[in-house]
C-alpha cells in the first residue's frame, strides 16, 4: 500500500513538473505538492492511487481558487521567493 502511495505521488509529480522531480523544482511548486498529496492520502486513508486522476484534480483545484486565497497564495510566494534568493547567497 505504502508502495502504490509513494509511486503515485511520484508518478504525479513527473507528469505535473514535466519529469523534472528535483529539490528546486519542488520548491518552486510545493503548492502543487501538497495539493497532489491532499488527492492521494486525507487522514491516514488513501483516495486515490491513479496519477492521472490526481493530476486532473489538482489542475482543476488549482484553477477554482478563490479570490481571498488566491492574495494568501500570493504572499507565500513572495516569502518563498525571498527565501530562495537568501538561501542562494
Amino acid at each position: 500500500m505504502l508502495m502504490a502511495v509513494l509511486n503515485c505521488l511520484f508518478d504525479s509529480l513527473s507528469q505535473m513538473l514535466r519529469k523534472n522531480v528535483e529539490k528546486r523544482a519542488l520548491l518552486e511548486n510545493m503548492e502543487g505538492l501538497f495539493l497532489a498529496v491532499d488527492e492521494i492520502v486525507d487522514g491516514g486513508v488513501i483516495l486515490e492511487s491513479d496519477p492521472q486522476q490526481v493530476v486532473h484534480r489538482v489542475a482543476v483545484r488549482g484553477e477554482d481558487v478563490p479570490l481571498t486565497e488566491q492574495t494568501v497564495s500570493q504572499v507565500l510566494q513572495s516569502a518563498k521567493e525571498q527565501i530562495k534568493w537568501s538561501l542562494l547567497r
